[in-house]
């Protein structure tokens, strides 16, 4: 088959053809891996358009990335004001509370 382009919905329609057909128990091994080259292309096509959509939805609309450096400060502070935990502290608590 031709390299094409489809949309997410047409790529997952093909793949879900595509698992039918292997199914078939008269289907030749060449066939089959035939079957398998196009849907490993199209389920790295529909990777490509859930993650070119994901990043659409975090992008403002007018495509700048807004700068996010306070809450990273904010979460830097909580990560200070953490207690440190040991395993010794946790084995502890469980033998305290049986």
């Amino acid at each position: 088959m031709a390299q094409e382009t489809f949309s997410y919905a047409e790529a997952k329609e093909r793949l879900d053809v595509l698992v039918d057909e292997v199914r078939k128990k008269d289907i030749s091994l060449e066939k089959s891996l035939d079957l398998l080259e196009e849907g490993v292309r199209l389920a790295n096509q529909c990777t490509e358009l859930i993650d070119q959509a994901d990043w659409d939805a975090l992008l403002p609309e007018n495509g700048e990335v807004q700068d996010e450096s306070s809450d990273t400060e904010d979460d830097a502070d909580d990560l200070e004001n953490l207690e440190e935990v040991t395993l010794e502290d946790i084995e502890q608590d469980i033998r305290d509370s049986e």
